[in-house]
């Protein structure tokens, strides 16, 4: 039989938020060029490739997950890259209709997975069909909360990228923990992966907590705590953690209500790109619906969610299997610009660069000068722009950055 499902039943099975609270912590202590990227499968009215809905998803029999040794998700061999929400499902009297309604609105915005978890008892034993409702709706799952017998009978679900096994973790012991779990399911489910979610500082982490799990998200919910410009400090972090040890690293970020505010469409905007030049393998934000986030009540911020998975759908072929050259090295990027070049092939196989800057700083306007690897031959400013612009002269880069401001230019 098993216990109604609440926010404090065991972190190693489920829990309802990725957070950096002490209490939760301590409640856990008890071939690379020939794979191509799975293909956009839907266009947005603008004609920008969304990474959902899926169509290969929808037409599935079996889906086989794995990662390669850059920390690239692969399913049925194909690149494959992680964006998408936490969804407490229980939450606010959460019901499996609601769900059913939200992973179609998800799915329908472009974003390819849904972190989420049974309402009751009933729900778990029943969750074939959430998986079945993901799977025609072009979206993948990884759940937690499942009993044993409900793991298992999942298990080959073409819809499932993997099963969540921890969350908040900072210790070794907890992680030595939930290793075990991740083992555990590994075993029994050979072709799906395992995700984690860590609570850590800014400092690089203990190795161990990278041993953890297949997927390793690491957290940065910085609005209304820290300076927004500590996101890319944490994932560079933990991007070179998470690839030392043969991991994928997932950026955990803010989408909700978290100490003393919310984040706007800007800072969202921010805190992602932030994330993608330290060279996190995928996103998934906290939350789409939970005690502190209700999207569906955010019209404002979920429009800037959806320019933002067109722009991350249009770079997720070159963040997968292109090259991430740092054009800047600043030690203190609240004083200068994080701007990087990304080049590699579309999703139809086109040469493609693009330049991407990004002013950290809620006060002050950046100045941008700097050397591009090859010159232009286009010039076209992808997503939104505030107020300021940016020139080159051959390979010559020069301009501005308003506070906060992300500038992303298509250049080939």
């Amino acid at each position: 039989m098993l216990v109604p499902y609440s926010p404090e039943m065991s972190l190693l099975f489920r829990h309802a938020a990725p957070a950096r609270l002490p209490v939760l912590a301590s409640l856990l202590i008890a071939g690379l060029s020939s794979c191509q990227m799975l293909q956009p499968a839907a266009t947005d009215p603008g004609g920008t490739a969304l990474l959902a809905p899926d169509t290969q998803l929808q037409e599935a029999a079996a889906t086989t997950i794995t990662h390669r040794a850059d920390g690239t998700v692969l399913v049925n061999g194909h690149s494959f890259f992680p964006f998408g929400f936490y969804h407490v499902s229980w939450a606010w009297q959460g019901t499996p209709q609601r769900r059913a309604q939200d992973i179609q609105r998800l799915a329908q915005s472009g974003f390819n997975l849904i972190v989420t978890e049974p309402v009751d008892d009933q729900d778990s034993a029943s969750f074939a069909g959430v998986l079945d409702q993901a799977q025609q709706a072009g979206i993948f799952v990884i759940p937690y909360g499942l009993s044993p017998e409900t793991q298992q009978s999942i298990g080959h679900h073409p819809a499932l990228l993997g099963f969540k096994v921890a969350d908040d973790v900072t210790t070794p012991l907890a992680a030595q923990q939930a290793a075990g779990r991740s083992e555990q399911l590994r075993a029994l489910n050979p072709e799906k992966l395992t995700y984690l979610s860590l609570a850590v500082g800014q400092e690089k982490p203990d190795p161990a907590l990278f041993r953890t799990a297949d997927l390793i998200g690491n957290q940065s919910y910085p609005i209304g705590n820290d300076d927004i410009s500590v996101t890319y400090r944490t994932m560079h972090s933990a991007v070179e953690s998470a690839l030392a040890q043969g991991r994928v690293p997932i950026a955990n970020l803010q989408s909700s209500f978290w100490g003393t505010a919310k984040p706007t469409p800007d800072e969202v905007r921010n805190m992602t790109y932030q994330a993608l030049l330290a060279g996190a393998k995928g996103v998934v934000y906290y939350a789409y619906r939970a005690t502190e986030s209700d999207l569906d009540g955010e019209p404002f911020l979920w429009r800037g969610f959806q320019q933002l998975s067109q722009e991350v759908a249009q770079l997720s072929p070159l963040l997968l299997d292109g090259e991430l050259l740092p054009l800047s090295h600043e030690a203190d990027i609240t004083q200068a610009p994080l701007t990087a070049y990304l080049r590699g092939r579309d999703a139809s196989s086109q040469e493609q660069g693009y330049l991407i800057a990004v002013n950290t700083n809620r006060r002050q306007t950046q100045t941008v000068q700097l050397q591009l690897p090859e010159t232009p031959t286009r010039w076209d400013t992808v997503g939104s722009v505030i107020t300021a612009t940016l020139e080159h002269s051959g390979e010559a880069v020069t301009g501005t950055l308003a506070p906060l401001q992300v500038t992303v230019v298509r250049m080939r």
